[in-house]
């Protein structure tokens, strides 16, 4: 495999991140030399910078090292989740519109669909300066928001009522889903990888 070869796949996944050579400097603790000098061949990442880089891109290593397959688009990752928070905040919306309930039960509900606002803000945030950071939030919220749900639905926390107490059952038991099956996406990446590296 060509240096320039690498070099230059490293460089389409950077900017498929819409990450500049500083930004990602200074996420790998490396000076902006240093990824310029992997862009251009004259230098290569070893293979714990490698296996961060693709975890940073949230692509095999396989994919940076061969080439494999097509460099993924930052939109396209992050529209699955925009997808989740837009449902969800819908739901909850409409459930608080349209059910009685006690204050307090209402007063749940809002802080549930202003913490779904917050996300919303973050992936946003995350479009536009993708970061390990704004991405582990929103994973981190997800895990919060389907915490609070199932167990305010179960207990009927604040005497919610019927109603709001299923739905912020089917909301968190929806997050838990989609949870399981990122993380059983990122299990079955590793083994991917470990795979891949006896190989080499």
């Amino acid at each position: 495999m060509a240096s320039t070869e690498l070099g230059a796949r490293l460089k389409q996944f950077r900017q498929a991140q819409q990450l500049t050579q500083t930004a990602l400097a200074d996420q790998l603790h490396v000076s902006r030399q240093t990824v310029s000098s992997w862009e251009t061949g004259r230098n290569q990442p070893d293979i714990a910078t490698i296996t961060q880089l693709a975890t940073l891109y949230a692509v095999p290593v396989d994919d940076l090292l061969q080439g494999a397959t097509t460099v993924p688009m930052t939109k396209a990752v992050a529209r699955p989740s925009a997808i989740l928070l837009v449902v969800l905040f819908g739901i909850l919306l409409i459930e608080r519109i349209t059910q009685f309930s006690t204050f307090p039960g209402l007063y749940w509900i809002d802080f549930l669909i202003l913490l779904l606002i917050g996300l919303m803000l973050n992936l946003g945030i995350a479009r536009r300066h993708p970061s390990s950071w704004t991405n582990r939030i929103h994973w981190i919220g997800l895990m919060v928001f389907a915490v609070l749900s199932l167990i305010s639905g179960s207990l009927n926390a604040f005497n919610m009522g019927f109603g709001l107490m299923t739905t912020c059952q089917f909301t968190g038991l929806v997050v838990v889903i989609v949870l399981a099956r990122k993380c059983w996406q990122l299990r079955s990446t590793k083994v991917r990888q470990r795979k891949s590296n006896r190989h080499t």
